[in-house]
């Protein structure tokens, strides 16, 4: 087990995120197999700087 801040997380199986790769499907899938921390696909920062909904 390790801690990120107050989160402890109960392994050191960590998934990073991939575009494209890492949709919900596939998350659920490698938390079944036991990663301990899975992470969302990655996004543009401009999406969310300039406001736009589809991020």
């Amino acid at each position: 087990m390790f801690q990120i801040g107050d989160v402890e997380i109960k392994n050191r199986v960590v998934v990073a995120p991939m575009a494209g790769i890492s949709n919900s499907a596939f998350r659920l899938t490698v938390k079944e197999f036991g990663a301990g921390l899975v992470c969302c696909e990655m996004i543009s920062d401009k999406g969310i700087a300039y406001r736009n909904k589809k991020n």
